[in-house]
């Protein structure tokens, strides 16, 4: 409790005055009575309630006396004192990666901080706030934001990413956004490295709010299986990270979420095992869960497709530079080979080449720029495409074309010029580009590397599966041609979300197994949890830096005006009807 203006104290002598003049004020009026006769039934009357009498005798009188008091009360602006959050601008930095799901005591550690915020923003004493959310990269949430129901709806909507926390991106995105201002920033994580803050802060202060308890964890690290003959061989990794021995049991699932093998495991203290697992039945991909009991669950289960795309580029010598150097902005492993080395080469590797007696004789996917056994022709007109499943992101139709190659026969036209082929398909797969570097201008467009990446995944795409990702990673996939979307479903079949086009899509932040739903097979693919959040630090909580005021929290005044104010209208009001009642006391 405060007071703003304390100059106002000596108008306190009003009151005073007034109660002088009671004292002073004449007491009674001497009357004649001409009978005596009630005069016993009204000193009963008093007797028993003499307060109440007194009250009602002098009712105007402490209504002025309080009236006053409150004007002066009111003249000295009073007010309460509460607890806040210091510094011009305030900060929240919210850690929204895997581990923030490990348990601290009842709570996750994200839950816990969650409820921090929640109790901080009631003490913001209407100051704006700043929300920012850490994963693979920072993530504006709120931004200045004074509004507490905003605040509040922020709070409970954030959500766990399950990516990585990448601090020295967050710190340098967070020195931009400071600046010269006294700022409060709060990071809420489970474990941070003092390392990451800045050597030297100027009125900031940094308040890590951090998982001080140790907590258990037992981690499966690593799982694959490869195909082996008619059946599946698939080999865990599993991480003990606790300093007692454990029994666990290690189950495997199929594509449909069926269990297809058990296997009860001993860990010892402080040690990595793995796990081989022989003739399992094939399935498109295979998911490993632990049976544990320990404070992290995320890290408990792993799923993987089979047979990953391993294959390399191989461009022909004889072909321009330009196409080396596109397909080497995709691929930093592409070589180039002699055409009697690219002749050799067996296997799923792909081939760029110019040789068309490699679409008849090899068995590797081709990519045909070219033709070394036919003589081009000249051509007049626009690109015209057929079939858009290998140009996805950039349209081809503003290139210009001088000379073509007759067209590879039984093959399906995929974009022409002039009604002339132009880009085409065999029968067995093979992409084939009927015209050289020299005679176009199209490795001079973001088009023609675009088309490079698209032909490359479309040959040598694995069947059943589009690989492997980070959670809420974006990235670039073929899909086959469909009029309808495709729409992403979890092993559970619980649907994800749909893919507007047959291209790049943002993986589901939760790791697991999912596939795509098509006309012909489900595709397959995996969210797999990054190994940095696979292992539980113990954080400390700590402050760094300070303030102006030197203080986290400050006191903020909660002025009590609007109320007295009230209060001296009813008052006013009171006095008023005692008055027309009553009339002057004596």
């Amino acid at each position: 409790m405060g007071i703003t203006n304390l100059a106002y104290i000596w108008t306190a002598i009003i009151p005073l005055i007034v109660l002088i003049y009671y004292f002073f004020r004449k007491k009674y009026v001497k009357q004649d009575v001409s009978s005596t006769l009630f005069w016993r039934e009204a000193m009963k009357e008093t007797k028993v309630s003499p307060y109440i009498q007194h009250l009602q005798r002098n009712a105007l009188f402490y209504l002025q006396i309080l009236t006053l008091l409150l004007m002066v009360f009111v003249l000295l602006q009073p007010y309460i004192k509460s607890k806040t959050i210091a510094g011009e601008q305030i900060i929240w930095v919210v850690d929204t990666s895997a581990t923030m799901l490990a348990k601290d005591g009842e709570q996750t550690v994200f839950e816990k901080h969650r409820q921090e915020m929640l109790t901080l923003s009631k003490q913001l004493g209407g100051k704006s706030v700043t929300i920012i959310s850490v994963g693979a990269e920072p993530k504006m949430i709120l931004r200045d934001e004074n509004n507490i129901t905003a605040i509040q709806k922020a709070i409970k909507e954030l959500q766990v990413t399950y990516s990585h926390e990448e601090w020295p991106n967050t710190m340098d995105f967070l020195q931009s956004i400071i600046g010269k201002k006294s700022t409060a920033v709060y990071i809420f994580t489970d474990s941070f490295d003092r390392r990451y803050l800045p050597t030297r802060t100027k009125n900031v202060k940094w308040i890590v709010q951090g998982a001080d308890r140790k907590r258990q964890n037992i981690s499966l690290q690593r799982f694959g299986a490869i195909q082996i003959g008619n059946g599946i061989q698939a080999i865990a990794q599993i991480n003990n990270q606790t300093k007692n021995a454990q029994q666990i049991s290690l189950q495997i699932y199929d594509a449909n979420n069926k269990e297809i093998a058990k296997k009860n495991i001993n860990l010892k203290a402080n040690q990595v095992s793995k796990i081989q697992l022989d003739h399992l039945k094939m399935t498109p991909a295979v998911t490993a869960k632990l049976t544990v009991k320990d404070d992290y669950v995320a890290d408990q289960s792993m799923s993987a497709v089979l047979a990953a795309d391993h294959s390399q580029t191989y461009i022909d010598q004889s072909l321009h530079q330009l196409v080396f150097k596109a397909f080497q902005s995709i691929d930093p492993s592409t070589s180039t080979v002699s055409a009697d080395q690219l002749q050799s080469i067996q296997g799923q590797d792909l081939l760029v080449t110019n040789q068309t007696k490699l679409l008849k004789q090899s068995r590797n996917p081709i990519l045909l720029i070219g033709r070394d056994d036919q003589k081009a022709f000249q051509v007049k007109g626009t690109v015209k495409v057929k079939e858009n499943f290998l140009f996805p992101y950039a349209p081809i139709n503003d290139i210009y074309v001088e000379k073509l190659y007759p067209p590879v026969k039984d093959a399906k036209t995929l974009a022409t010029i002039d009604d002339k082929p132009f880009i085409q398909q065999t029968s067995n797969g093979h992409i084939v580009v009927l015209t050289d570097m020299q005679m176009t201008d199209w490795a001079l467009h973001p088009s023609f590397p675009l088309f490079l990446w698209s032909a490359k995944e479309t040959l040598t795409a694995v069947e059943n599966q589009l690989g492997t990702f980070k959670p809420e990673e974006r990235k670039g996939v073929t899909l086959p041609e469909s009029n309808k979307s495709y729409d992403v479903f979890s092993a559970n079949n619980e649907y994800v979300n749909s893919l507007t086009d047959g291209g790049s899509f943002i993986a589901p932040a939760k790791p697991g197994l999912y596939y795509v739903k098509t006309d012909d097979k489900p595709l397959y693919f995996v969210v797999a949890l990054e190994q940095e959040e696979k292992t539980l630090s113990e954080g400390l909580s700590f402050q760094y830096g300070e303030l102006s005021d030197h203080a986290t929290t400050n006191k903020v005044d909660s002025t009590l005006i609007t109320i007295l104010i009230l209060i001296l209208i009813v008052l006013l009001v009171a006095e008023w009807e005692v008055q027309r009642k009553y009339g002057f006391t004596n």
